[in-house]
């Protein structure tokens, strides 16, 4: 038999082909679609295309790129690199660094986040929060331990990213986060009192720090505190603006002219305090205040962080950095992250991809390490101005990279003539908006058991540690979410069908292991209420999951709903309660053994029908008048006749 093959569709960027074949006499035999190499290829190049649009994520918004981005951009980025340089020394001087190493990760990161970042407006760089939880981990050591913990972060961070460990984060409540940076608040405040005063020690936690403070009061300098409490004042002025250009009364160039400089009230107050002192040290050989020595000047080198250290004191391996730097390692990714993830639920979209943003933030402090930067991460600050500036898109982060890279590279010098307590002035300032007492009031009225776990994150936090306080509060939000898996809300009533009653019990979205038994309880209680005379019916519409144990339990509960009496006479024998699973998908019934008294429905009807059969069966009803109920539903009924 001779066969020929039609083409019904041949073009030269064709995906595929169809091919028809007929036999001899002209009749249709069958037909088949024949891919061609070109349609793999081309599949295979969406694939690719779709992988790295996921990935690198400016792919998705650069064709997008208009003039008006473009200018909103500039003028965000240029606020924010004035806005970030003063922040960054404060947060290099919080870690105990040299002002250096904080501009360091406010141009490394930056620049990586432009091509991989997917919140728009997060401009990356050192924060108070995370400057303050690494100094726990560093202080007393050699500076190459915090470049290490800055690489070991952005290792763990590519690491959960790699896993999918995003989900993990879910576990942190809304609560817990706001009672941790509040917390934080707390401690950066304290830790930054002894500066405004002049006072120097070093001592390891809250009370302790507060004992010390007080202890050496009378060491406190006049001229660092009127430097501090000058800073503070111009300041908060200076952030009153911001509110009175948002009048409607105002004239728009001059509520532009106060928006900008609300926003440049950190540079304005570095630059005033550092001319003063530049003027002050012509003619006096040292100004009344502490000034924030030891700032190198150049632009840094790039090269690995040192794996092994050599001190006066002794030589640091890998292996014993790692354990002194201990749960660090792991605290730090963290609160790195969180705080990426608060501000991107902050944005009108509200959604974060955390693995995405794991993966970044990795790549932000891996190669942030190689120029000698600190962790780094999103703020809150700097969220806030970019909101304010009109921010579109993640491009403001080049920007604000290049004002720091021209700082490092013009301006290290004249950092020396900052006085340290004007960037305690800084940090206090910027710190005090995660101070958030109006949330703990809401959730005393609203949801007694959020407010305890804020008040337990909080002064945990507080008395032993930010990163001891964290792990407690998702220690507990975990068990009480394992204990809503092990108590599920379970809702019995009694129900009528026709006149015919019944227990329905509603379970909840999932019936595991930890729960089963606690269903099993409710349901025999039930059933003993009601002497074993009505059918059980579990409405399982909610139901999406179940596995093996839970499986087994139903089959053991519809075993415990066989009543046996002490008297084993046919006529004095309980009977056995039908227990009917209403609603439960296909695929999960497969998993349940079979029983004599356990069956399954799907609507009304059918329900209608068992019900109408255990009552034929148990005798509350008359055959005659429920002859529908006469279909073998595979269930003996047995009609007492009398004599």
């Amino acid at each position: 038999m001779d066969s020929t093959t039609v083409k019904v569709r041949q073009e030269e960027d064709a995906s595929e082909q169809m091919e028809i074949l007929h036999d001899g006499q002209g009749g249709r035999k069958h037909k088949r679609v024949v891919f061609t190499a070109k349609s793999a290829n081309r599949n295979a190049g969406k694939r690719a295309k779709n992988y790295l649009r996921s990935k690198v994520r400016m792919l998705n918004w650069i064709g997008h790129y208009n003039l008006e981005w473009g200018i909103n951009d500039v003028i965000a980025g240029i606020t924010l690199g004035l806005t970030i340089i003063p922040e960054s020394i404060a947060c290099a001087l919080l870690a105990g660094l040299p002002a250096r190493y904080g501009l360091c990760s406010a141009f490394v990161g930056p620049f990586i986040y432009l091509f991989f970042g997917s919140i728009d407006k997060v401009i990356i760089g050192p924060t108070s929060l995370v400057a303050l939880v690494s100094v726990q981990f560093t202080v007393g050591k050699p500076l190459e331990f915090a470049f290490m913990l800055t690489f070991l972060s952005g290792i763990v961070q590519l690491i959960m990213s790699g896993l999918r460990m995003g989900f993990i984060f879910e576990f942190i409540s809304m609560p817990v986060i706001k009672a941790f940076s509040s917390a934080t608040a707390v401690l950066v405040i304290e830790s930054q009192l002894k500066v405004l005063l002049g006072i120097k020690y070093l001592v390891s936690g809250f009370i302790e720090s507060v004992k010390t403070l007080f202890s050496r009061y009378s060491e406190s300098s006049s001229g660092d505190l009127i430097m501090g409490v000058c800073a503070i004042v111009f300041l908060v002025l200076f952030e009153l603006l911001e509110k009175l250009a948002t009048r409607r009364n105002i004239n728009k160039t001059v509520a532009t002219v106060c928006r900008y400089l609300s926003f440049s009230r950190n540079t304005l107050i570095v630059v005033i305090t550092a001319i003063i002192s530049y003027i002050w040290l012509l003619s006096e050989p040292q100004v009344p205040y502490v000034l924030s020595m030891n700032a190198l000047s150049g632009l840094p080198n790039l090269t690995l962080p040192a794996f092994t250290i050599e001190a006066p004191e002794k030589t640091y391996t890998f292996w014993e950095m790692v354990a002194d730097m201990n749960v660090g390692i792991i605290v730090i990714p963290v609160v790195g992250i969180l705080t990426n993830l608060s501000i991107g639920k902050l944005t009108p979209k509200g959604m974060v991809d955390t693995n995405h943003e794991l993966l970044t933030l990795g790549m932000c402090n891996i190669f942030g390490s190689f120029f000698q930067a600190m962790p780094s991460s999103g703020a809150f600050t700097r969220y806030a101005i970019s909101t304010a500036c009109g921010l579109k898109s993640p491009m403001a982060n080049l920007y604000s990279g290049i004002i720091v890279l021209l700082a490092l590279a013009f301006l290290s010098p004249y950092f020396n003539y900052i006085p340290e307590a004007t960037l305690a002035a800084i940090l206090i300032c910027s710190i005090f908006t995660l101070l958030d007492f109006k949330l703990p009031l809401r959730l005393w009225r609203e949801s007694k058991r959020d407010f305890a776990i804020w008040v337990l994150c909080f002064i945990v936090c507080i008395l032993c540690g930010v990163e001891v306080g964290l792990f407690v509060s998702i220690i507990v939000n975990v068990a009480h979410l394992l204990f809503l898996w092990a108590r599920p809300e379970v809702s019995v009533k009694i129900q009528e069908m026709d006149e015919m009653q019944y227990i329905l019990v509603t379970a909840g979205n999932g019936i595991y292991f930890p729960a089963i038994n606690y269903l099993r309880a409710k349901v025999l209680k039930a059933a003993t209420q009601a002497e074993f005379q009505i059918p059980i019916v579990i409405d399982c519409h909610k139901v999406t999951g179940l596995d093996f144990t839970a499986a087994q339990g139903f089959v053991k509960l519809a075993g415990g709903l066989r009543r046996e009496e002490e008297d084993e006479s046919e006529e004095n024998r309980g009977g056995e309660v039908l227990l009917i699973l209403y609603r439960l998908e296909v695929s999960l019934q497969k998993m349940i053994d079979n029983a004599d008294n356990l069956v399954y429905c799907e609507g009304q009807e059918k329900l209608r029908e068992f019900l109408t059969q255990e009552s034929l069966r148990n005798g509350f009803i008359n055959l005659k008048e429920h002859i529908r109920a006469s279909i073998d539903l595979g269930y003996k009924i047995d009609i007492k006749v009398d004599s």
